[in-house]
């Protein structure tokens, strides 16, 4: 499934940003008609579905294993959160029928959610990687989760030797110690996200260009931007009810979910090779039962 943008949006942005696949998938749903998108949207949706399927058996087989470092454990919690989000956007994918409720703006903001993640998931965890430059990557991903809680609660006492070890470690990474003191006294606030997002989509194999106008375009709609709402008469769309735009822009949500799921997918099983296959850690029925006896429920069963 080609990353895509229906042709209304293609044409807000420079011709420079939009590559020849995004401009002939554009023309190809254009030139359907409205049983054909839905066709086109049933197609796409059960593909996501299908992708998803697969990373919950993933990450559901990467639990109950010793982690033997940070890869391991950080790759685990993130794809956790990655499998999260992908399964509350399918929550926001209805059925093409009398009575659903459509809304674009809300699956944009989990796809632009879970793009984050699995930007955040490749540049710690990718395959690959010099074990120095690894390291480097989490010790700038543990300054910026210092950083981001002494701006979230600037009148809470933090401990000085977190900040101080984080320091030492940063000054003794083969690769961190070779940064010139600004970019050092930068990094060491921990104010800023830690790495280039063009970067870790050169990376990913992903182009920046293309990305990021998407990502700008889902970001419209996460924020209420003016995009967001200017043409929704024009275009009928934006009233929770089932249009054709509505099924068009789905698609881009849908099509850069895939894309992303399965890179992330195979970085997983990367760290897990035998994810995918062997028996989940809990079953679904224990999984239900802790949930409900953690939550003070008992079964009818069990009265």
């Amino acid at each position: 499934m080609p990353s895509t943008m229906p042709s209304d949006i293609i044409s807000l942005y420079s011709a420079s940003a939009v590559t020849p696949e995004m401009q002939q998938f554009a023309d190809e749903v254009g030139a359907l008609d409205n049983p054909g998108v839905t066709r086109l949207y049933l197609d796409v949706r059960r593909e996501f579905r299908e992708t998803l399927k697969r990373c919950k058996r993933i990450s559901r087989g990467s639990g109950g294993i010793v982690s033997t470092g940070n890869r391991m454990f950080w790759g685990s919690v993130l794809f956790t959160r990655i499998v999260v989000t992908a399964k509350s956007m399918d929550r926001m994918l209805p059925d093409p029928k009398p009575g659903e409720h459509w809304d674009f703006s809300a699956a944009a903001s989990l796809a632009r959610n879970l793009f984050e993640a699995c930007l955040v998931h490749h540049w710690l965890c990718a395959a690959g990687l010099d074990e120095d430059e690894r390291a480097a990557r989490f010790i700038l991903f543990h300054l910026h989760d210092h950083g981001s809680r002494m701006r979230l609660l600037p009148d809470e006492d933090f401990d000085p030797e977190v900040l101080e070890d984080l320091t030492r470690r940063f000054d003794s990474n083969p690769v961190l110690s070779t940064w010139d003191e600004k970019r050092r006294r930068v990094a060491l606030r921990g104010e800023r996200t830690p790495f280039i997002q063009d970067d870790v989509l050169a990376e990913m194999g992903f182009d920046p260009v293309a990305f990021r106008m998407t990502y700008r375009f889902f970001s419209q709609h996460t924020h209420t931007g003016p995009i967001s709402f200017y043409r929704m008469l024009e275009h009928d769309r934006g009233t929770g009810v089932e249009t054709r735009h509505e099924k068009r822009y789905m698609l881009i949500a849908m099509g850069f979910a895939i894309d992303f799921l399965g890179l992330a997918a195979a970085t997983q099983l990367d760290i897990v090779p035998d994810a995918e296959t062997r028996p989940p850690f809990l079953t679904d029925a224990q999984v239900r039962a802790n949930v409900e006896r953690e939550q003070g429920r008992t079964s009818r069963r069990g009265r």
